[in-house]
């Protein structure tokens, strides 16, 4: 069985979770119900990690080397809502390469969507029940799995979305669950909902991910990075790649109608946003060796390209040249 297919394996229960949910069968861990741990992470704080989502087609001992090699990557992201699988393969292959990792750790939005098509904050707790005793705090313990996305794209239920508190409770519930593993949502730190008490306690992160489309890039930086403080959220900042070039690639997106960044993009606007002193990880969306965009070909294929691998390998070189900015809130006096 591919990774891909061992990661998704499970989706094919996915259409009965909202009926379950609506039903009232599921439940939270237990374990959510005690005060996550206080003590900050033993682990030292480091240069800020550089990577991508995705990576399928890599995600084995030695292509995650390879990316590792050719493009600087030591950290990537990708859901993972099979303990098992993640356990015994992805994480093993992730700590053999060298390579950090965070997860989604929980399936897609129907899993945890009601009938009305509003966010299930108790499905979505339930939908965590599997890595309760799973064997994956080693990883959090020994450095390899070093964040927790909680959530994907927070504003596209067709009904109500999750607020803030709803965050904050998933956060606090992760936190139980997974003492000292980072905490973050995929959502830039002004699209955040803001917490009663204004600042956000356990979510530790937001993603600033920067496309053409979101303005001149240097009043988006520091827009997002004023949000991100007010907040109390740390910086996860990176660029979309497939999808966020002005045309001057003149290679079609992953999107009909979307340009991929040229080199010359990936290297303007990523300085910019790697200088960013809070910023403790650098993700961008995606290099992918098996997914076709809307032309057909290959993402991958368009990245290895000499000037753009050169490009990303330089922005790598120039995130991890900065300074520690922790991202998981006891370090940051949370």
């Amino acid at each position: 069985m591919s990774a891909a297919a061992a990661l998704y394996a499970h989706r094919a229960v996915l259409p009965l979770l909202p009926l379950l949910a609506a039903c009232g069968v599921h439940h939270p861990p237990a374990a959510c119900d005690v005060q996550p741990p206080v003590a900050a992470s033993t682990t030292p704080p480091s240069a800020p990690l550089y990577g991508f989502w995705g990576l399928n087609g890599y995600t084995h001992v030695a292509g995650l080397q390879d990316v590792r090699a050719r493009l600087g990557a030591t950290v990537y992201q990708v859901a993972a809502s099979s303990p098992e699988y993640a356990v015994r393969t992805l994480l093993p292959d992730a700590r053999a390469a060298g390579m950090k990792i965070t997860l989604r750790m929980t399936p897609d939005h129907g899993a945890y969507t009601t009938l009305t098509g509003s966010f299930d904050l108790d499905a979505w707790k339930a939908s965590l029940d599997g890595w309760v005793g799973s064997g994956v705090q080693a990883f959090v313990d020994d450095g390899t799995l070093v964040g927790h996305m909680l959530l994907d794209d927070i504003h596209n239920f067709n009904g109500r979305d999750p607020d803030a508190a709803d965050l904050e409770e998933m956060a606090r519930c992760s936190k139980a669950l997974f003492p000292g593993l980072m905490t973050y949502v995929r959502e830039r730190a002004a699209g955040m909902p803001v917490p009663k008490r204004g600042t956000y306690q356990y979510v530790d992160a937001a993603v600033n991910q920067y496309q053409v489309q979101d303005g001149e890039i240097h009043a988006y930086t520091e827009r997002e990075s004023a949000r991100a403080a007010e907040l109390d959220l740390g910086v996860i900042n990176g660029l979309n790649i497939a999808d966020g070039g002005d045309g001057s690639s003149q290679k079609a997106g992953y999107r009909a109608g979307f340009w991929a960044m040229s080199a010359d993009e990936i290297t303007r606007y990523g300085a910019i946003l790697a200088d960013v002193p809070t910023c403790g990880m650098f993700l961008n969306w995606e290099y992918d060796g098996e997914e076709r965009w809307a032309d057909g070909s290959v993402g991958s294929v368009y990245f290895d390209r000499p000037d753009v691998q050169a490009a990303l390998l330089g922005l790598s070189r120039r995130v991890s040249g900065h300074a520690p900015a922790p991202l998981l809130k006891p370090w940051r006096g949370g």
